[in-house]
């Protein structure tokens, strides 16, 4: 992902954002979810003109996901936070298991 939005002219800040709303849907996926029949979980990432739209996929079930606050002491939970802060969108569809897609901002000027 990071040579990829290198490569399509994206500021580092915004290449390090990207990178980190990838980290925080895939430890979910990993932590709360459960990868499909073969073992896996789908990472996806698509680079439109003023945004990137980045996708997780996992065959789990989460009813109810949402960003909530936890004490600064706390060593998890800030994973939906983090994505709701720093993207202009995000979603969950529950069609086959939890995709969470988000869409994050960029300007290359």
């Amino acid at each position: 992902m990071q040579a990829e939005l290198t490569e399509a002219g994206l500021s580092t800040p915004v290449i390090d954002d990207a990178v980190l709303v990838l980290s925080e849907l895939v430890a979910n996926a990993v932590e709360h979810g459960r990868p499909d029949a073969h073992g896996r979980i789908e990472v996806s990432w698509c680079i439109h003109e003023d945004y990137v739209r980045i996708s997780v996929h996992d065959a789990g079930r989460a009813p109810d996901l949402q960003p909530v606050e936890v004490p600064d002491d706390a060593v998890s939970g800030r994973g939906l936070t983090i994505v709701d802060y720093i993207c202009r969108t995000w979603n969950i569809d529950h069609d086959s298991g939890v995709r969470i897609t988000a869409e994050l901002d960029y300007s290359t000027a």
